[in-house]
């Protein structure tokens, strides 16, 4: 996380955290255009503290009635587990909560969304995300399920000291997330709309630029592995990285930087009898618990069971 990235980032959450009395399960930096963070909320009443960004939030569990004053209107809804709400940075705003709630939140940059219009819409000016309360959205609802299982396990992260997870999938699904938000939120026209839906053709990786992504992300297996950085080393934007890099191995980084961590975990668990906790620190995991979430998933048992059959 570069230290600019960071200090915006524990800026916001220093503020909703002191407003609301939340405790912090997580906080993730994007790159510097989009940042996410896991709040166990209690009872609280709170303006939008996070502006001039943009928040996205989801719920992820708790019943409660949430008010939103806005504009002079006053809003109340039990948003279902799995909705989406998005609080535009430049609209004044308060929300209140009833009962203690968990959720997760993903806070756009104010100058993200300019930045995302000027690479992909042509011209065209920067689009306005309208405002949404409690809404339910497939594709969004998929997408903070990855981010929720990418950050588990929670109960690891102390409020005084959140640990960063990795930043690699939210950096890799910035474009895809602003995307989504302009071709169905947004008032870009339809032009605009039209040429989001276009994708262009991007030839692979050349072998020796592979080579050396490669050589990078093995070298780097225990630190974390930042997409741009992979794109600055290949001369090329974020999202063409991505798509060349996929052409070139078959996979996004984010799959590709997994599968060599787990690969090399196997690899240790197997020839070693260093405690799990040391196979995950080298392996590049932010913790043994979320090692074993990931390797079980991947091999169908856990570190332990694995060391022991082989």
């Amino acid at each position: 996380m570069n230290e600019s990235a960071a200090g915006v980032l524990s800026s916001v959450a220093a503020r909703y955290g002191a407003a609301t009395g939340a405790r912090s399960m997580f906080l993730l930096e994007g790159g510097g255009g989009i940042f996410a963070a896991g709040w166990q909320l209690p009872r609280h009443r709170v303006a939008n503290v996070w502006a001039p960004h943009h928040a996205l939030g989801y719920r992820l569990s708790g019943m409660a009635t949430i008010t939103r004053k806005c504009g002079g209107v006053e809003l109340h809804r039990v948003p279902p587990i799995g909705s989406v709400t998005f609080s535009p940075g430049d609209q004044p705003a308060e929300w209140a909560s009833d009962a203690a709630i968990e959720a997760i939140h993903i806070y756009i940059a104010a100058g993200a969304l300019a930045s995302f219009a000027a690479r992909h819409l042509e011209g065209a000016a920067t689009p306005r995300i309208r405002d949404f309360f409690g809404i339910s959205d497939d594709w969004l609802g998929a997408y903070f399920r990855l981010l929720a299982a990418e950050c588990a396990p929670y109960d690891e992260v102390g409020a005084s000291d959140p640990r960063p997870a990795g930043s690699l999938f939210l950096e890799q699904t910035e474009h895809l997330l602003l995307r989504h938000l302009v071709r169905h939120y947004s008032d870009a026209i339809r032009g605009a709309s039209l040429f989001l839906r276009e994708r262009k053709r991007v030839s692979p990786l050349p072998p020796g630029v592979t080579r050396r992504i490669e050589g990078y992300i093995e070298a780097n297996l225990d630190q974390d592995i930042s997409l741009h950085l992979l794109a600055e080393i290949a001369h090329m934007s974020v999202d063409h990285f991505v798509r060349a890099f996929r052409g070139a191995t078959g996979k996004t980084p984010h799959r590709f930087v997994l599968d060599r961590r787990l690969g090399h975990a196997a690899a240790m668990l197997r020839a070693k009898h260093s405690p799990i906790a040391e196979v995950a620190r080298a392996c590049g995991f932010r913790s043994a618990a979320h090692f074993s979430v990931k390797f079980h998933a991947r091999f169908g048992v856990t570190p332990s069971q694995y060391r022991r059959s082989a």
